[in-house]
């Protein structure tokens, strides 16, 4: 369920605006070959070309993309160079031809860079993101969205920024990690609804769509996508439409086995992509009416369908599986055992390709149940000759059967006794521990309170007194000229000291946590450091005052631990707190490093121990090279 339930999610970066350009190209093409203009006139001329027949015909796109890109190499305008190369690579994502297109993509970069032109370059990286996809490199998808991510945010571009977003999300979903994915399409929603960007309210309620297929709550799936159904023909977006088509499509087959409705939006999605002549798209629809034809049990048309979605799209790594095996089972059903065996093995070798462990477990359960079916097909043949004989067996077998689960039954119990009872030893161990600790934090949450007023409202108020008496004895004191200038460096000493007490004894337990709780408290120290983000999401309640001090500490902790380690330039702080849940995410575009091989500190480990006061969980995600994500998440009910 869970690929069928993405969807397409290259059409949504690939092609996020509408099908409709401003220009008919036909009249553009004509204002080309019949008008004189300048270098400059004929550059902007072919880029809105090539931006029609980007969603039409690919080959047309590369020509015209090629011939800008000639012109463009005489000028010194290296934003129109990047442009026209980006059009060259996005024609071969199109045709599936995704080396060659990263190929164009690193050249774009290079001139868009040179450009210093941060929208066009984080364009880019989209894109990159995207033939990734097709590629089913889900990890270096995910990079590159990232990378886009914070410059689409920078340039104030809302509609690319929403398409990222969703992006993101979809990787999320691929992995199983749901309640990361609905964070960042809320986020995206939120985008769409205040600008009212109708693109955007469409992709976010075929994401919600999605989301919800993954959860199995088939009912808002449904909802969702007849939202986005209904939008995109208003709009006229039809690779958005197609998308909703493909959803529902996927919706009525698995959550309400309304295999005719499913096959009539199935076919719908197929009759678009194929006007589009996508074939990745194309392939897609194909696998999802071959999968409705198999619930029906009609295994000439699942076989058809399933081939030319294999002969479409035959490197497909997020479907070529499913694919092979819906060619092997379809033969398997009409009893073309040989052309069955042999799609069996192309299963597997497809398998060996994503994963070498998934692949020795898919080819056992199928032989497994291949042998399983002869060896019952067998037994049955036996028992009608055979019915006298195989009944005595049987019955002995009961009998020893019925003991045998008699004394293990008895054995069992006696076993469960001990675990309950070293079960209950152990609970009352790490209840004594967790007590004990809780008696630390409340000790040290108290004596940091403590220290922070003393420092504060003790020593800081002498400190103050001593710098005000220095400065009445400077005004009626005379002093010569080294006196005074050693004088004024003793006041700006006593001033940084002053300054200094004040920071350590607001990090100590800060002023604005206690008054006006977490959001207020982060939001204050992630905007003095220079390079660190800070997001909200969800409610704004007070808890309780311990778990916001160990909240604010294990930020403060993890920012800290980027800053110092990882060589950051763009440090990344979300907090949400929503429904009870309460969720801190750090992450950083630094050096990262290896969870399974690196030795945690201190302060990571005294994270995990403060969380588990709350049954709290900390997750780590990063690899070398690719900066870090430490999430931390709490159920605050």
């Amino acid at each position: 369920m869970k690929k069928n339930a993405l969807l397409l999610v290259f059409f949504a970066a690939l092609f996020a605006v509408p099908l409709q350009a401003q220009h008919p190209a036909d009249s553009l093409i004509n204002v080309l070959n019949t008008k004189k203009l300048t270098i400059s006139e004929q550059l902007e001329t072919y880029r809105q070309i090539c931006y029609k027949y980007i969603y039409e015909d690919p080959k047309v796109l590369k020509q015209y993309a090629t011939h800008g890109l000639e012109l463009a190499l005489k000028t010194t305008d290296n934003a129109m160079k990047a442009r026209f190369t980006e059009y060259i690579g996005n024609s071969y994502v199109y045709l599936a031809s995704y080396d060659t297109a990263f190929t164009y993509y690193q050249k774009a970069l290079d001139f868009a860079k040179e450009a210093k032109h941060k929208a066009l370059e984080a364009e880019i990286y989209a894109n990159m993101a995207v033939a990734y996809a097709g590629q089913g490199k889900r990890e270096m998808e995910l990079e590159y969205y990232l990378k886009a991510l914070p410059i689409h945010e920078s340039t104030g571009n809302t509609e690319n920024q929403i398409t990222t977003l969703l992006n993101i999300a979809s990787i999320h979903m691929n992995y199983d990690r749901d309640s990361r994915a609905i964070q960042y399409i809320e986020q995206a929603k939120a985008l769409a609804e205040k600008t009212n960007y109708s693109d955007g309210i469409i992709a976010t309620n075929n994401k919600l769509g999605s989301y919800y297929q993954n959860i199995g709550n088939f009912e808002k799936a449904k909802e969702h996508l007849l939202k986005a159904l209904e939008v995109s023909k208003t709009a006229n977006n039809k690779i958005a439409e197609l998308n909703s088509y493909y959803g529902l499509a996927n919706t009525y087959r698995n959550g309400f086995k309304d295999y005719e409705t499913a096959e009539k939006y199935a076919d719908k999605a197929l009759q678009l992509a194929t006007e589009f002549n996508y074939p990745p798209a194309q392939s897609a629809s194909y696998a999802s009416l071959a999968y409705i034809y198999l619930s029906q049990k009609r295994y000439n048309d699942c076989l058809a369908a399933a081939t030319n979605a294999w002969n479409l799209d035959s490197i497909d790594i997020a479907t070529g599986d499913d694919i092979l095996l819906l060619i092997a089972i379809s033969n398997l059903h009409l009893g073309n055992e040989e052309k069955a065996n042999i799609f069996f093995n192309k299963h597997s070798d497809f398998i060996k390709q994503k994963n070498e462990e998934r692949s020795q477990k898919n080819l056992i359960e199928m032989e497994s149940k291949y042998e399983t079916e002869k060896k019952e097909m067998q037994i049955a043949s036996l028992k009608k000759d055979k019915k006298l004989y195989i009944g005595f067996g049987i019955s002995g077998i009961v009998v020893l059967l019925l003991l045998s689960g008699f004394l293990f039954a008895r054995h069992r119990l006696n076993v469960n006794k001990r675990k309950i009872a070293e079960f209950q030893v152990k609970q009352l161990e790490q209840e004594k521990q967790l007590v004990a600790t809780q008696a630390v934090l409340e000790g040290e949450t108290a004596e940091r309170s403590r220290l922070a007023r003393d420092l504060h409202d003790g020593l800081g108020g002498m400190l103050s007194v001593v710098k005000l008496n220095l400065k009445d004895m400077k005004s009626y004191s005379i002093m010569d000229n080294p006196d005074v200038v050693r004088f004024g460096n003793a006041l700006e000493m006593l001033d940084q000291s002053i300054g200094e007490l004040r920071r350590v004894a607001h990090h100590m337990m800060p002023e604005s946590l206690m008054r006006y709780g977490l959001k207020v408290s982060l939001e204050d120290f992630c905007r003095a450091i220079p390079g660190v983000n800070f997001i909200y999401l969800g409610e704004d309640p007070r808890l309780d005052s311990r778990l916001e001090v160990l909240i604010y500490r294990s930020a403060y902790e993890l920012i800290n631990n980027a800053l110092k380690h990882s060589q950051a330039t763009n440090i990344n702080v979300q907090l949400m707190i929503d429904n009870g849940l309460v969720s801190l995410t750090v992450s950083d575009n630094g050096i990262g490093f290896d969870p399974k091989t690196a030795i945690l500190g201190n302060g990571l480990e005294n994270i995990r121990t403060r969380l588990a006061l709350y049954n709290g969980k900390m997750n780590i995600h990063s690899s070398p090279g690719k900066g870090s994500e430490i999430s931390v998440e709490i159920e605050a009910a």
